[in-house]
């Protein structure tokens, strides 16, 4: 499934280095590596980075979308 995350907080694309510096839940995540989002099967939101390491996503904090085929 393809898909797009917007963040509640902007309005726009999140800007993963920027959480992953700045906020607690992500600060397992390398900034400089970051790679982005996936879905797990209970339909929660995690972020990734190239290293293998995720963090679950704040419950509301991000919208995600279904791209339009």
């Amino acid at each position: 499934m393809k898909f797009t995350v917007i963040d509640k907080t902007t309005g726009k694309a999140p800007d993963l280095r920027e959480i992953a510096l700045h906020e607690g839940w992500a600060a397992s995540l390398l900034y400089c590596d970051m790679d982005g989002f996936a879905i797990r099967e209970d339909g929660s939101l995690i972020a990734l980075d190239e290293c293998g390491q995720f963090a679950e996503c704040p419950e509301g904090r991000f919208e995600v979308r279904r791209a339009t085929p």
